[in-house]
């Protein structure tokens, strides 16, 4: 990484090991910053200090103090770069902002290569927006073909250990929303994942959240509920609108209804190409078909209903009974009843 004495004109405090600083500010929007002049560089200072072991961005330290008061419109530290069109010239090595570290298996303590902090004291009513990290990208057209995959944020975790049963998890991201008082939230205001899709009306997105694997692996829980704390309502779509099914399952998949934690379960209700079936134990109790024939391993009755006339109102096919006679409805209003006898 090369270190130009341009970086003394950036708003901004360069603290190296070597004592070299150059402050700047920034008084207003659009006002020119007031600057410093540039410090010459120190006696057997490289510019371009990598593997020289000279302190500086490589092997020392560097400290950027943005100067409060004011809104400042120039970047910290801002790395450009263009690729000019149709030179073909290959960007996936590159780095804007790279970080390399690396610890021993007996070494202790916490590891952060990037990290942000932001402490946000402005009311809800001042409109402000406070993000601590935030990525944005703009697919934009080329005029040439299709524009290719854009990700705002990409995280990565590969499991190169070998181990058959890791005791520590392997996690893409962590998203932690800690609320410090036990009190309830009302109005729904601590969200541990927000995805908002459209961007205008009208807009149309194909997945708000898509899993998907590669071929040959396996994930245990598409998405699974962990912890010793409660929740209320695991899955809400009573406010939102479908325009097709709110939970769509294909041909032989089913639904558990008394699982465990280890994901093993007795009672489902799927459907199996041809009928809906409820079942225990992987045995079916209880089928319906398309056209409304239902099998069951037994029926019972528990209110019977018995008409007080053969002319009260009914529709073909009602059934009662008591202790004496079994009823049919037989035609709209017209009941007929059979005797019932011991043996």
């Amino acid at each position: 990484m090369r270190l130009h004495t341009g970086l003394a004109l950036l708003p901004s405090l360069l603290a190296l090991s070597g004592g070299l600083t150059s402050p700047a500010s920034a008084e207003a929007p659009g006002a020119p910053p007031t600057l410093t002049a540039a410090l010459p560089w120190p006696q057997n200072f490289s510019q371009n200090v990598q593997g020289t072991g000279v302190p500086g961005l490589d092997g020392g330290h560097a400290f950027l103090w943005n100067r409060p008061g004011g809104f400042d419109p120039v970047s910290t530290l801002r790395v450009d770069r263009h690729v000019p069109e149709g030179s073909g010239e290959a960007t996936h090595t590159y780095k804007a902002l790279w970080v390399l570290g690396s610890s021993g298996p007996h070494n202790a303590g916490y590891e952060w290569t990037i990290t942000g902090e932001q402490h946000n004291r402005a009311l809800a009513s001042a409109g402000a927006q406070n993000v601590a990290v935030n990525g944005t990208i703009f697919k934009e057209p080329n005029g040439v073909g299709p524009v290719g995959p854009s990700w705002a944020g990409n995280f990565n975790c590969v499991d190169m250990t070998g181990e058959a049963d890791p005791v520590a998890s392997c996690i893409g991201a962590e998203i932690d929303v800690s609320a410090q008082s036990p009190t309830t939230d009302r109005n729904r205001q601590r969200v541990g994942l927000q995805v908002s899709t459209g961007g205008v009306p009208g807009a149309h997105t194909g997945y708000g959240i898509l899993m998907g694997n590669l071929s040959g692996s396996v994930t245990d829980r598409g998405l699974s509920f962990q912890g010793e704390g409660t929740y209320g309502i695991g899955i809400d779509a009573a406010a939102a609108r479908f325009t097709g099914v709110p939970i769509l399952l294909g041909p032989g998949q089913m639904i558990g209804f008394d699982g465990t934690r280890q994901g093993g379960f007795t009672r489902s209700l799927g459907f199996d190409g041809r009928d809906l079936i409820y079942g225990i134990g992987g045995a079916p109790v209880f089928r319906v078909s398309d056209a409304g024939r239902v099998e069951a391993a037994a029926i019972r009755e528990t209110l019977p209903r018995p008409p007080r006339s053969s002319g009260e109102a009914c529709l073909p096919g009602d059934h009662a009974w008591d202790q004496a006679y079994e009823y049919r409805c037989v035609a709209p209003n017209r009941w007929k009843r059979a005797p019932l006898s011991d043996w």
